[in-house]
């Protein structure tokens, strides 16, 4: 007896996932394997040889403190502080100050001219350029010096870190050694210079405080010579007090133009420096850190991402996105020869 017939069967159509396909989205790195190895493998190699072939940088660090002037921070309080400070502080070695002050381009240029004390001799700036004397530009010193030096400032402490970074330790080490006693010494030379013109005004200031007081005392003298006997609220006794109050403003003025003027000397002779090292550079320096767990974790992602980049620019993704949106089987990796494999055809049978 024949089988009834019986009707086709209906497709069953999967309604897409509303959910990221996570599947969906690994299934290329896994049909695409040996890509993937290759770009991490390449990665990896890159990321060693960029950290085993070049040398090993040696770093000089030192720590500084800015010394504050004693006779500025002395001053009184009120308007008076405002005044002086402006008046007789001048420049003041601020932390601020003195991490501008390294940087310069006159102490950098200093520094990069002087001569290495080893045995293989030459500048600063040959060492670091790696070039002689005859064939570097005076525009390229300033560039390259920047290049491995550095100032920063702890804003919670005040404190100032200065770093050189190169392959030679020999010059890092004498690079900061060199800023720091080369920025002092322009403060130093900065300060005196305002310190003598300072001087030179406030001398004007005592011999013009000196003309007036005189002036005062010679009027007073001419009153009492004249007014030898007066009662003491006639015009002549107010007359006294007024040339008196005017002579004692006098001496006042006199008196602090004097003070000024012995200020702005001292600080011409003063040899207080700008800074003072808080943590001296260590007698022997190590090579920075290698750091290549980091490098490789680094280079893993990056070669992920060129993989990713690969299959995308393929398709893979979208292929595999499709399928799973209509829930067709997955397509087969490709053969050992990189030929993709025909996809296999969901039949409906009878």
């Amino acid at each position: 007896m024949m089988p009834r017939d019986m009707p086709p069967p209906v497709a069953v159509v999967r309604n897409a996932d509303p959910d990221l396909p996570v599947g969906a989205l690994l299934r290329p790195y896994r049909r695409r394997w040996r890509l993937v190895v290759v770009a991490l493998l390449v990665s990896w190699a890159a990321a060693i040889a960029a950290a085993l072939i070049p040398s090993r940088d040696y770093t000089a660090s030192v720590v500084l403190a800015a010394v504050p002037n004693a006779r500025t921070s002395s001053l009184p309080g009120g308007l008076t502080a405002i005044l002086g400070a402006s008046q007789l502080g001048g420049v003041q070695s601020t932390p601020y100050f003195i991490a501008k002050l390294l940087l310069l381009r006159s102490v950098i240029t200093a520094v990069a001219a002087e001569k290495m004390a080893d045995a293989r001799g030459g500048t600063v700036i040959e060492r670091v350029l790696e070039t002689p004397a005859a064939e570097i530009r005076p525009t390229a010193v300033e560039p390259a010096m920047r290049d491995v030096m550095s100032a920063e400032v702890d804003k919670q402490t005040g404190l100032i870190a200065l770093r050189v970074t190169h392959t030679d330790s020999a010059v890092v080490r004498l690079i900061a050694t060199r800023l720091v006693e080369t920025a002092s010494q322009t403060f130093m030379r900065v300060s005196r210079a305002q310190a003598s013109s300072q001087r030179t005004a406030q001398a004007e200031r005592v011999d013009s405080a000196r003309r007036q007081l005189r002036r005062a005392e010679e009027r007073v003298l001419s009153f009492l010579s004249s007014n030898r006997a007066y009662t003491q609220f006639s015009p002549a006794s107010m007359s006294r007090q007024q040339l008196e109050r005017e002579m004692m403003n006098a001496q006042t003025v006199y008196s602090q133009a004097r003070t000024d003027y012995e200020t702005a000397v001292a600080r011409e002779l003063e040899e207080t420096p700008a800074v003072v090292v808080v943590d001296p550079i260590p007698s022997r320096l190590l090579p920075d850190p290698l750091r290549l767990p980091l490098k490789l974790v680094l280079a893993s992602a990056l070669g992920l991402l060129i993989a990713t980049v690969v299959l995308w620019m393929k398709g893979d993704f979208r292929r595999s996105l499709a399928a799973s949106a209509n829930g067709n089987v997955p397509a087969e990796p490709d053969d050992r020869f990189g030929r993709r494999l025909p996809d296999r055809v969901a039949t409906t049978g009878g």
